[in-house]
């Protein structure tokens, strides 16, 4: 890597102009590297040209017609270097002359102000084999000096996977260019990244190179036991622990038996004491019990010169419960005369009621004047009584025609 200000080196174009111009000693021999080195000076010219003209279509910068400059720049120093020979420029009075070189050793290259310092960083210090390295190579250089890497890179024993390039204006004058590979190894143990070139243009015209030091780096092995791979030996039985829910899944039955149980008790008990109301028979019409009452009674028989008022009692009590049940109110409780009202009122024109009238007068006085009815008499009363039942009971409905009682409609279906 080039460096400024480097010991024993010019640091200004100036002085190094006054120490070429000391004798025909110094000048004879820059002729001879020139001479020398006129070749490789072109190819590495014709390569910066080239990078130059890449790194031109991808970034849009307009470095063409400076690179062809210098390159036809460069052609005719050499033409003109090798045809005639400068003249010695008179040495500056008062400056001390230069210290004679040793026999055999080699005159010092003059440093470049302008040179970049360049440093080359990776990303880990130790990788597997195969695995993506990034390595970073940082230029840092003034504004318009041109800084390229060369398209091809020999990083042997590495390989290069990608490649990628920025620019960052650092606002001190100064450009860092940034090239990022991705290198990746295949040989295990210590390797050592070479150092990269970096091409730039000097402050004389000629295309120069900086060097980064070399980076050391381990490659580590994919495999356990190296460097000498040996198989494992037969390993014993493993003991696999195997979860044995035997138990949970026989408490989970018992717990839903238990749980249906439980549920099956509680519906069964609610049954149980459910009140089942069974609605019973239809209650009977008020005509057809009195009726039965009255026939009942008339099977007792009548009997001549014999006190019939208890009958009397009788059939007056069926009459009476007959009427309050047939239309609705309470008559046993009730006189003659308010029975008739309470008719009057809720009955109407449907009954005749001159005829009870006169055949529950009739009973009360048998009954409250102590009179002795005789057989025949007693007869016709229960007629009459059995008459007003069947006069007073509800008439049923009309039927359509082709219907008959409802009894004969439930059983043809």
């Amino acid at each position: 890597m080039i460096k400024r200000g480097s010991p024993g080196v010019p640091a200004r174009p100036c002085a190094l102009a006054r120490q070429a111009g000391q004798g025909e000693r110094v000048g004879a021999a820059r002729r001879r590297k020139r001479g020398t080195a006129g070749g490789a000076t072109d190819r590495l010219a014709l390569s910066f040209i080239l990078s130059q003209l890449r790194w031109a279509r991808k970034t849009g910068r307009l470095v063409v017609v400076g690179s062809s400059l210098l390159f036809v720049s460069v052609l005719f120093g050499r033409i003109a270097a090798a045809q005639t020979s400068p003249a010695p420029a008179p040495a500056d009075r008062g400056a001390p002359a230069p210290a004679p070189a040793a026999p055999g050793a080699p005159a010092p290259a003059p440093a470049d102000p302008g040179a970049p310092t360049v440093a080359a960083r990776l990303d880990r210090n130790t990788a597997h084999v195969g695995d993506a390295i990034t390595l970073t190579v940082t230029a840092v250089a003034k504004k318009g000096v041109p800084v390229n890497l060369p398209n091809v890179v020999e990083l042997d024993p590495f390989s290069v996977l990608d490649r990628s390039e920025g620019e960052t204006d650092l606002g001190d004058g100064s450009v860092k260019r940034e090239f990022t590979l991705k290198i990746a190894a295949y040989e295990p143990g210590p390797q050592t990244v070479p150092p990269i070139e970096v091409t730039y243009v000097g402050g004389s015209g000629e295309v120069r190179q900086a060097r980064t030091q070399p980076i050391e780096i381990k490659i580590a092995s994919l495999i356990a036991n190296e460097p000498e791979p040996q198989l494992k030996a037969d390993a014993g039985p493993v003991v696999v622990l195997k979860q044995d829910l035997k138990l949970v899944y026989i408490a989970g039955g018992l717990l839903a038996a238990a749980i249906g149980a439980l549920i099956t008790w509680l519906i069964v008990r609610r049954l149980r004491q459910r009140v089942i109301v069974r609605p019973g028979p239809p209650p009977r019409p008020a005509h057809e019990i009195a009726l039965e009452r009255l026939d009942r009674l008339g099977s007792y028989g009548f009997l001549e010169n014999a006190d019939n008022r208890p009958f009397y009692f009788a059939v007056s009590e069926i009459i009476r419960d007959y009427l309050g049940a047939r239309f609705g109110f309470d008559s046993l409780e009730l006189t003659t005369d308010e029975l008739m009202a309470e008719l009057q009122r809720r009955a109407g024109r449907e009954l005749v009621l001159a005829e009870i009238g006169r055949w529950l007068q009739a009973c009360d006085l048998v009954k409250f004047a102590k009179i002795s009815p005789t057989a025949q008499e007693s007869r016709g009363t229960l007629e009459l009584a059995i008459r007003i039942v069947e006069s007073t009971r509800p008439r049923p409905e009309p039927q359509a025609p082709g219907m008959g009682t409802p009894k004969e409609m439930a059983a043809n279906g």
